[in-house]
Order: structure tokens, then C-alpha cells, then sequence
């Protein structure tokens, strides 16, 4: 086959398609089954939206194209009156209800949509065209006037003048309406089943009453039945079930035999006028070609007393039945099931609460319906169409002659997606997206892992007063495990290929409503999590500059929401540069890294306490020394002891050992004002043991090193280094690239880098040495917290709560504890301090103190220890310090 480029039709549709393997080609279509190049068999169940009602390729609508072949019969000849056009006028005056007997002719139902309104206004002299919400007429600029659904109008500034929309299923608002503009209204126009909108039947007598008051108020009544009409719900027009007899009827789609595109518009003479039969006309309009096929289609439905519309509304009924008892069967699954004939929308609960970020998020994002229509089509070869106007609906609309035996198919299929949506095996349905397309065999119960949003409880007439937003990401693999628990049997590599799979969607979306937290001096919140589909490879990698992209169209997401302040995620604030390139976006933005600082550094000292560290003696390590957490944790970290190994990025030499020296200047700086304060701990303590010795040594480099501390300026860390080689002093700082050198020789370990992969593994760590991984994707790898059973590993940065609140999933933490960038930005909310916060790479000990002084205002805390997956107690923490006394005694270290 010809390589042909597929972005020539439609990019955007294009990218959508392949993104949920929606996008095969289709060579062969045989009855209710196409066939794609690879050779793979499809039933197909969306039959084009009801414009194949046959099947494909059906004989007698060949048989009546040969039939025009043969006879010769001209296809265009206006502004003659061609006879098949002729013909099938007739034919369809004869069948249609009431006066309906002029019939316009053209190539779409837009098409006859825009002739009903030009009739309808020509007709009365009135402009006012009325339709109803969540409706369909089309997509040319009158229908999609007349479409009530702003997502489709917008971009294309529709409406145009003379259009609003009412609630369907709402006489009483068409008749407040009527009453309001007498005398202005030109037409309504309605469906008796919505069919982009959802599958929405016409409640029993609307039909009808909206026809009374139409007729009362001298405004034509149409009937859109573009979709409904010929046989798709059971009659030959759905118009039979209310025996309405509409001014003006819109026939398309199935008109054309799945072959041909025509649509008519049907009038009246009373609506009918001189006008619009003069002006009113279309170069393609009256097509003997086409309306020869539509002829041969009234002629099979109208066969043998409308057999087949009768054995469609028997189809149509048991589809009805049997889906209703799937939805009793899993009870909390489906809304609701509902239709008329062969047209039927099976509607799914919001998934806002299922327990699942990635469900929250798609359903955020109007993709469920296409998961579950990729789902079906890769993994049970039945193919449906997504809906863009109804996302959590799946469309049934198969050809009208479909097998009973497919049909049984289609309802297995359905019965196993309910399944797995109510024991809440969601991970199934994502699998065809790695290329796994098994049909599913073991649906394994997650319910009892899937937790609900907790909130705070509120009294009668309270309410939240303020409002933050977080935004996340999936750092690493075991994070969409935390958040959804049924990715469980997902591999590694599985995981990584959803992440990247999921990163393609580009937008940010609503994962989490906290609807109050309270805080411990009764101040009230709530807040949003909105996630950013890139994981941490794809974020700190090719993704990057659409990362940030997708950031900020999330920091606007949360400033619409009422959020006061934004907190920045894991690696967010890492490519928005600590968050100042969505600085300026009418919201406060913090990245979270003070806060997270002073929790690490408390977990840190605490972990010391347990493991019995003597701190004046201890070597601590920062790995990520250079970025804004691990900054600010060396530099907290050297008021409490003086040996520092200071860890770089090895893949960027120069600028890491740069950034590396400045830092060093930095502690030593600290150091020297804290010692001026009186403040003699820590490197501080070092500082004024190394000037006492100096004054032995009588160093020139001495005096040097002390006028520049005077002066503010920065002592090089190569000068550094001559003094304590002159004074006899082991350097207590040190600055490297290299783990596996300096790593080991550490006792306090924090660990705050910006990679995407794992830097700390078995062999990095000595016995009885303390880590506190602050990282978001961790920096030690799982294998080094299961094997190294003599080394304390905690993960930093977790807050406890004023209250027991969860957000769902709670980014896989117990109810009342969260991540202290998430904390900080509850914390600035709380407070009403709507400022930015820890921008960029130098964190200030102020804003520190600050947000220290916050915490306990409102009640927010370290929480316990954890390592790994498990929270330690008292016990478990000797016991790792009893590993570890082991380890050391047959080392010879003890």
C-alpha cells in the first residue's frame, strides 16, 4: 500500500484516534463487519451515526446504482425537475404524517437544517429560532446556531443573532418563552431522541404539547429527525410514537443507504413560500443518483408491511432489557440506560470519587467514552464512536439488520467493562494502550483499596472561606500505583510505557475536590488537585517546554477554580525554574520547598535521635546539593554539624562544580554570622576551632579569609582548602560529583535531586546511617529500602494534618498526613497570605521561620517516620539500629 500521510484529513482528529488506538483503516466492509489492512474482523456498532443503516455495501442499493448506470440516467439537470427526484418526493409525501408534502432537497442534514430555518423565517416574517440545550442540528453556521452545546460554538463566534436555547423536555419553558417574545418567534426545533446529546428520549406527551403551543403561537414546528428518522427507533418516523404532525421534518443520513449523502427538508404548504422557492437552491440539490437510492431505501423499509422496522423495535427492546439488567447487576455503575429502537445510550456515573486520579482525570478530560471504545474495539473487535458532546455515554447504534448473535456479543463485552468498572479493575481498561489487547480473563476486586475524599466536617451555615490549588504529577512509575491501586499488575516497564503514553494528552485536568479542610484555629479551606499527565522522565525530558506549557494552563485552571494560591508538585517547580515562569497569572504561586525543607530536616534530626548519631562527630551528605531544597538543606543542615559532602549533577561538570564552590561560600558565610551571633554549633563551632588554631599557626591566609567574612564577600572554596591544609585540619566541606566514592563514607544523608531515575542504591550506604529522601521520583531506589535492613530510609517532607482529611487517593498516604509542598500551600491559603512563596532557587530561613510559625499555628506537624510503604514505630526503628550495630561490629567499625 502507498505510504500516505494521515494528517491530510484532520491533525487534531488524527492525534486523538492514535492516541486511543482508534485509528485503523479500513479496507472491506461487509454487512455489519469491516475489515482493517491487517486483516482483523470488526462488528461494527455505530453504523456512521445511523447513516449505515443496512450494513455495508448492501446488494439492492448496488443493484439500484447499476440500475441508473444502465439506464443512463442523468444525475444533475436542473433547473429541470429530474424525475427520480420526482419520485422519491412523492414517495416520501405519501409516508410522511400529516400535510408534510414539499420536499428540498440537498446533500446533509446541516444542509437541511439551514433550509428549515430560512423557510421558517421567509414563512413568518420573524427571525427567532428556538432549539433546546445539549441539541444537535449541525455544524454549518445556522444549525450550529441552532445546536445547544457552547463547546461546538465558541471558536466559530455562533451563535449568530436570532438563536437561544431552552431546556429539553420543558414545556413550560417553551411556553414561558412563547409568552415573553410574542409575536418574534419564527420556529422550534427539536429531536425526539437527542442524539449527540446523550441519547435523551422525549419524555412521554412533550412531543405533543410543544406542537400545541407552536400552533397557538403561529410558529413552525420542526422535527429534527436527521438521526432518528427511517426506522432507527422502531417506526418508520419517530414522529409515530406521539402522532405528532410536525410543519417542517428533516430526514438525512439513513436516506442515502449508507452510500450516498442526501437530506430533504419536508414542509407543509402552509410554511411553504414564494420567497424561499425563488431564493433557496443548491447546485447538487434534486440529484437523480441520490435520490434513486432513496428510494430504494423507503422501498426495504416499507417491505412486506415495514418487517424490518418491526423486527428493529424487537432488537431494540431486548438491547433496552438486557442492559437494564446489567445495570442491576453492578449496582453504582450505570446512571441510566435509554433509547428508542436501534439507537440506544448506556450513561455511566461520575467517576469524580472511584478512588482513581487517572479515571478522575480522563473523565475530566471527556475521554472515558474513548477509552472505553478503544477498549472494545482492540480488545472485543467491536467498534463504537466516542462521544465528544457525552463523554461518559456509550452510543449503540448498529445497522438495522444487525444479527441477534452480534448483539450478544455487544452485550457480553458491555457486561465485562461494567464488571471491571464496579470491582474497580480500572488498569484493565487501559492496557491495549501499551499493546496489550487480550480480552480480559481474572477481574480482580479493588474495592477495598480504593479510597473516597475525606473532608472536614462542617456545621450547619459554615462554609470555606479560603481556596488553594496543588498541582501534581506522576514522578515516578510507583506513583500511578499509589493513586490507582489496580495498576498493581502492571510491570515496571508497563508502568513507564502508560506514563509515556499518558503524557501525550498534553492538558491538565481536575483529579481531586477537597470540599473543606479545618484548620486547628477553626479557619476553614478547600482545594483542588489538578494533574499534569507527564511522568518524570517526560517532564525533565523532550516534554519539557510542553511540561510547562500544561503547567501553567493548570495554574489558570486552579486562579478560575477561586483558588488564592497555587502550590507547585513534585518536579514542577523544577521546570517552571521554582515556579517563576507561571509567576504573573493573577494567582500567588508557591513551590512548596520551604516548607518541605523544614519537615526533611526534622525527619532528618529525629532519625539521627533514634539511630543514636553523636552529630558533632557525624558526616552528613546533600545529594542535589544545588537545587533549592537541597540548598536549603545543607544550609540548615550545617547549623547542626560541620562535615558536609556537597553531591552535584555528574552529567553537567562545569555548572554543578561551579554551583557546588558558590555554595560552599555560602555555608562558610552562614557559619561566620552565626558565630558573630553567639550561635556555636555545627560548622560554626568548626569555624571558631579552625580561628583559634589560626592564631597558633600565625597563617597569612588567616587575615585574609577574615576580612573577606567582614566584608560580605565569599571565601573560594580552593582557599578553603589551603587553610586547612595550613592549620592541619581536615576540610570539613566537601564537593563532589562522584556517589559511589563519597556517599558510603556518610551518616546523614538528604537526598533532594532533580533525576528522573534512582541515584541511591545497596552499596551507597554505611551501616546505621540515617536518609531522609525528599526527592519526587525518589532517589533510592526500592531494591536499597527492602535489602538494607541496618540503614533508617525515610521519606521526607510528610505532614500531619490538623484533621483526618484525605484527597481520595491521598497520593498513597495514610487519611491526615500529606507532602509538606502540599502542606505549604494549605498552610499560605489558610492563612489568607496570598503572596508568592519560595520562588526560585534560594529558599529563604525566613520564610522557613515563618512557615514553622504557621504549622503550629494551625496545627500541622511532622508525621511519623515512614520507609518504604510502612509507617516505623519504636520497635522497628531498634530493630534496624540493632541490624546495624551488627553490621558494624563484623566490618570492625564499632
Amino acid at each position: 500500500m502507498i505510504n500516505l500521510r494521515r494528517d491530510l484529513l484532520n491533525p487534531t482528529l488524527k492525534d486523538v484516534l492514535e492516541n486511543f488506538c482508534l485509528d485503523k483503516t479500513y479496507t472491506v466492509g461487509q454487512g455489519s463487519y469491516l475489515i482493517d489492512d491487517k486483516g482483523i474482523r470488526y462488528l461494527d456498532f455505530i453504523a456512521q451515526y445511523g447513516s449505515v443503516p443496512f450494513g455495508y455495501n448492501p446488494d439492492f442499493i448496488w443493484d439500484r446504482l447499476d440500475m441508473v448506470r444502465h439506464q443512463g440516467i442523468p444525475s444533475l439537470c436542473q433547473p429541470s425537475l429530474p424525475a427520480e427526484a420526482l419520485k422519491l418526493a412523492n414517495r416520501l409525501a405519501e409516508v410522511t404524517p400529516g400535510d408534510l408534502c414539499y420536499c428540498t432537497f440537498c446533500q446533509s442534514g446541516t444542509e437541511a437544517v439551514e433550509a428549515a430555518i430560512k423557510l421558517a423565517r421567509s414563512s413568518t416574517g420573524r427571525e427567532l429560532i428556538i432549539s433546546t440545550t445539549n441539541s444537535f442540528h449541525g455544524k454549518t453556521l445556522g444549525a450550529l446556531s441552532a445546536t445547544g452545546k457552547s463547546s461546538y460554538q465558541e471558536p466559530f463566534r455562533a451563535p449568530a443573532p436570532g438563536f437561544m436555547h431552552i431546556p429539553y423536555n420543558d414545556t413550560d419553558a417553551l411556553r414561558a418563552v412563547l409568552e415573553a417574545r410574542r409575536g418574534e418567534a419564527a420556529a422550534f426545533i427539536v429531536e425526539p431522541v437527542q442524539g449527540e446529546g446523550g441519547i435523551v428520549v422525549a419524555k412521554p406527551g412533550y412531543l405533543r404539547e410543544v406542537q400545541a403551543l407552536c400552533r397557538e403561537h403561529e410558529v413552525v414546528f420542526i422535527v429534527d429527525e436527521i438521526q432518528t428518522g427511517l426506522g432507527r427507533t422502531g417506526r418508520l418516523f419517530a414522529c409515530e410514537y406521539e402522532a405528532i404532525e410536525p410543519d417542517v421534518l428533516l430526514l438525512a443520513k439513513a436516506l442515502g443507504g449508507g452510500l450516498l449523502p442526501i437530506g430533504v427538508c419536508i414542509s407543509t404548504p402552509q410554511v411553504w413560500n414564494e420567497d424561499f422557492g425563488m431564493l433557496h437552491s443548491s447546485t447538487f440539490a434534486n440529484n437523480n443518483v441520490t435520490c434513486a437510492v432513496g428510494q430504494a431505501v423507503l422501498e426495504r423499509l416499507l417491505d412486506n408491511e415495514r418487517e424490518l422496522i418491526k423486527d428493529v423495535e424487537r432488537k431494540g427492546s431486548y438491547m433496552l432489557k438486557q442492559l437494564r439488567i446489567i445495570a442491576d447487576r453492578y449496582p453504582g455503575v450505570i446512571k441510566e440506560v435509554r433509547g428508542q429502537g436501534l439507537m440506544i445510550g448506556v450513561e455511566f456515573n461520575p467517576l469524580q470519587e472511584c478512588g482513581s486520579y487517572d479515571m478522575a482525570y480522563l473523565v475530566d478530560q471527556g475521554g472515558f467514552s474513548a477509552l472505553l471504545t478503544g477498549f472494545l474495539l482492540n480488545c472485543y473487535q467491536i467498534r463504537l464512536a466516542p462521544y465528544l458532546n457525552n463523554s461518559m455515554t456509550l452510543r449503540l447504534e448498529p445497522a438495522l439488520t444487525i444479527e441477534d448473535e452480534a448483539m450478544e456479543g455487544v452485550l457480553k463485552a458491555v457486561d465485562d467493562i461494567c464488571r471491571i468498572m464496579f470491582l474497580k479493575d480500572y488498569a484493565l481498561l487501559y492496557r491495549y494502550l501499551i499493546g496489550d489487547t487480550t480480552r480480559p480473563g481474572r477481574i480482580t476486586d479493588y474495592r477495598s483499596k480504593h479510597r473516597k475524599t475525606k473532608a472536614s466536617a462542617l456545621e450547619t451555615g459554615e462554609a470555606p472561606s479560603k481556596k488553594f490549588a496543588f498541582i501534581i504529577h506522576y514522578p515516578g512509575p510507583e506513583d500511578v500505583v499509589l493513586n490507582n491501586p489496580s495498576f498493581d499488575s502492571y510491570s515496571r516497564d508497563e508502568l513507564y510505557r502508560f506514563m509515556e503514553w499518558e503524557s501525550r494528552a498534553a492538558q491538565p485536568g481536575v483529579v481531586c475536590h477537597l470540599p473543606a479542610v479545618r484548620s486547628k484555629d477553626g479557619t476553614i479551606g478547600e482545594g483542588w488537585l489538578i494533574g499534569v499527565p507527564y511522568g518524570g522522565r517526560e517532564i525533565m525530558g523532550a516534554c519539557r517546554e510542553d511540561a510547562v506549557a500544561a503547567i501553567r494552563k493548570a495554574v489558570d485552571i486552579g486562579r478560575d477554580l477561586g483558588a488564592g494560591i497555587i502550590g507547585l508538585g513534585a518536579l514542577t517547580s523544577v521546570v517552571t525554574r521554582g515556579g517563576r515562569s507561571v509567576q504573573g497569572r493573577g494567582v500567588a504561586i508557591t513551590s512548596g520547598n520551604s516548607f518541605t525543607t523544614l519537615m526533611a530536616m526534622e525527619a532528618l534530626a529525629a532519625g539521627a535521635v533514634k539511630m543514636n548519631i553523636n552529630l558533632n562527630q557525624a558526616r552528613g551528605a546533600v545529594l542535589g546539593a544545588t537545587g533549592s531544597i537541597g540548598r536549603a538543606c545543607a544550609v540548615m543542615l550545617s547549623e547542626q554539624i560541620a562535615n558536609i559532602t556537597l553531591l552535584g549533577n555528574p552529567a553537567h561538570v562545569r555548572s554543578s562544580q561551579n554551583r557546588l564552590n558558590s555554595l560552599v561560600a555560602e555555608l562558610l558565610n552562614w557559619a561566620w554570622q552565626r558565630s558573630q551571633q553567639g550561635q556555636h554549633t555545627g560548622l560554626a563551632a568548626w569555624l571558631d576551632e579552625a580561628f583559634e588554631r589560626a592564631q597558633a599557626a600565625d597563617l597569612p591566609l588567616t587575615k585574609d579569609i577574615e576580612n573577606t567574612f567582614r566584608d560580605g564577600g565569599q571565601v573560594p572554596y580552593q582557599m578553603l582548602q589551603e587553610w586547612c591544609a595550613g592549620l592541619k585540619l581536615t576540610c570539613p566541606l566537601c564537593v563532589s560529583l562522584d556517589v559511589d566514592s563519597t556517599l558510603p563514607e556518610c551518616q546523614l544523608v538528604v537526598a533532594a535531586s532533580n533525576s528522573p531515575e534512582y541515584l541511591i542504591f545497596p552499596h551507597h550506604l554505611r551501616s546505621g546511617a540515617v536518609v531522609c529522601d525528599v526527592a519526587r521520583p525518589a532517589d533510592v531506589s526500592p531494591e536499597t529500602i527492602a535489602s538494607r535492613r541496618d540503614v533508617l530510609i525515610l521519606e521526607g517532607g510528610l505532614v500531619q494534618l490538623p484533621d483526618q482529611v484525605a484527597f481520595g487517593a491521598n497520593l498513597g498516604y495514610r487519611d491526615g498526613v500529606t507532602l509538606a509542598c502540599l502542606s505549604e500551600t494549605m498552610l499560605l491559603a489558610l492563612e489568607g497570605d496570598y503572596r508568592d512563596y519560595s520562588i526560585g532557587n534560594v529558599l529563604s530561613l525566613s520564610t522557613i521561620t515563618y512557615l514553622r510559625d504557621l504549622a503550629a499555628k494551625h496545627g500541622f506537624g511532622l508525621a511519623g517516620l515512614k520507609m518504604g510503604n510502612d509507617e516505623l514505630d519504636d520497635t522497628d526503628i531498634n530493630r534496624i539500629f540493632q541490624n546495624s550495630r551488627v553490621s558494624l561490629k563484623a566490618a570492625g567499625s564499632l
